[in-house]
């Protein structure tokens, strides 16, 4: 089977990349591993109830902003209910409430942190993320990943304003907390570091001011997607769909083959064998040296895998209530009082379905997803019995501190308690040790040398959270962008 383009992978960026492709007149054949869509932000169904597989938030859907610019080309209007406050953080005994209005926002950090330097570095924080939405809506190479990139970005007359920002790629968090006077506040930064770790993959020692900017600032505009995370990734692919493109479940990709006219060929688990001028891979880079050493994309992917061989596992809760409960927010961060056992972080997300949301769950009932980062190894090659025992243990601490932060839900009927770890991921979605979120992003590693969309390797494009260093979602969704402006580009030029 030919066609124009494969997109390997049907998670939020090879979604994104495919409707967008077939939307612009591509042929394209999108192949996925599993039985559902979505990748890591797809869900799993208990009988009546329906869970997202990870406790994930939907931002950065302004007109300027990822989302928003990819529902107004495809031209889908996804049901979301904006979301004030957009979040809520227990640490300690307080309750932090992220307003979504920026002013109401800095007087609540004031109230909890002190007034010492509190508005300006919000002011700063907020500001930096407004310069780099705008200036990556006009720049496809940034953030930068070589120095051609840097020279590219630098040259263009709009970025003038912008260009200290590439300074600030190399500078880390705890310099702009020192600028601000607030690296001696504790409270403060222990506040910082598990907000930066949920959305940099670090913390403020090693989060560079750009993308922790970032993930500091998106709290304050979030929305809830009724049915779940899944549902616009389910307007992508009727959008692929209505434009010929062609899904096909259940193909595990085996191995990846130059042809001898210069296109690719694909090879599945089945026998299967497609053909295709432009590969577009969400495959993350540890998972690609397996199945390119037939092909020139091996180097490149080998290189990547052996400079970045870490990233971060999760450990995931998932349960069913029945209470007349609802929280302040749907989405809720939990400072623990001590580090989650097997866990890395002293904090978890919990996501809580809306009362009025019955395509999650019947009237009366919730569902709740919990997820926290733990170091993935650990949990493999390991006795069955220290596995569940430790699993075990991680989901009790876990279930101690919803109904310490909650106790609403302690006497509340529940259904199907449970709980998954990095070797859940690898096993579902095939993720090399589970891991997910991408490459942590630190100052230490810099940006130039990261993986980028397009090497130098003819007509084959990487897009995906290994693709472009970001928060969550969006980031994966610019990644796909990206990777289809150039490939747009490139067939107009060669026609």
């Amino acid at each position: 089977m030919k066609s124009d383009c494969i997109v390997i992978g049907a998670g939020y960026s090879g979604l994104a990349a495919a409707s967008l492709l077939a939307k612009q007149g591509f042929s394209c054949t999108l192949l996925e591993k599993h039985t559902a869509i979505g990748g890591c932000a797809s869900f799993f169904r208990r009988m009546k109830f329906s869970f997202d597989v990870g406790a994930t938030t939907l931002s950065g859907v302004q007109k300027h902003q990822p989302l928003g610019k990819l529902f107004d080309a495809l031209q889908i209007s996804p049901e979301l209910k904006q979301l004030d406050p957009a979040m809520i953080i227990y640490l300690d005994d307080k309750k932090i409430i992220r307003y979504q209005d920026k002013k109401q926002w800095i007087q609540e950090a004031e109230s909890h942190f002190g007034k010492k330097g509190q508005a300006a570095f919000w002011n700063e924080i907020y500001a930096i993320d407004n310069a780099i939405w705008q200036l990556m809506d006009k720049n496809p190479e940034f953030p930068p990943s070589n120095i051609k990139d840097v020279f590219t970005i630098a040259s263009r007359l709009s970025n003038i304003k912008a260009l200290p920002l590439l300074v600030q790629l190399f500078r880390s968090m705890d310099i702009l907390l020192e600028k601000h006077g607030l690296h001696h506040n504790a409270l403060f930064k222990r506040f910082i570091n598990e907000q930066l770790l949920i959305s940099t993959q670090s913390f403020s020692d090693s989060a560079p001011i750009v993308t922790g900017a970032m993930g500091l600032a998106y709290p304050s505009e979030t929305y809830y997607p009724i049915g779940g995370i899944v549902k616009p990734a389910q307007l992508m692919l009727d959008s692929f769909r209505k434009h010929n493109g062609t899904l096909i479940m259940k193909e595990e990709i085996v191995k990846i083959k130059n042809t001898p006219s210069g296109e690719y060929s694909v090879y599945t688990a089945k026998g299967n064998e497609y053909t295709c001028t432009y590969l577009i891979s969400s495959i993350p880079i540890w998972n690609l040296t397996d199945i390119t050493s037939d092909s020139t994309i091996h180097p490149k992917a080998q290189s990547y895998a052996e400079s970045f061989p870490k990233a971060w596992g999760a450990f995931t809760v998932y349960f069913a209530v029945e209470s007349d409960f609802m929280p302040q927010s749907v989405y809720n961060q939990v400072h623990t009082k001590s580090t989650i056992p097997h866990c890395e972080g002293d904090s978890f997300f919990m996501t809580y379905s809306m009362s009025d949301d019955i395509k999650k769950a019947p009237q009366g009932w919730h569902t709740i997803t919990i997820s926290t980062h733990t170091e993935a190894s650990q949990w493999f090659d390991i006795p069955q019995d220290i596995y569940e025992q430790k699993k075990q243990e991680t989901l009790t601490f876990i279930m101690n501190e919803v109904h310490r932060i909650f106790p609403e839900l302690e006497h509340a009927q529940k259904e199907y308690i449970e709980a998954g770890t990095p070797v859940t991921f690898a096993h579902y979605t095939g993720r090399h040790q589970g891991f997910v979120g991408g490459i942590p992003h630190s100052v230490e590693t810099g940006f130039l040398g990261l993986p980028r969309n397009n090497d130098g390797l003819q007509n084959f494009y990487h897009i995906g959270d290994t693709a472009f260093p970001g928060q969550g979602t969006p980031a994966v969704i610019m990644s796909a962008m990206n990777a289809v402006q150039k490939i747009v580009k490139h067939n107009h030029t060669v026609t």
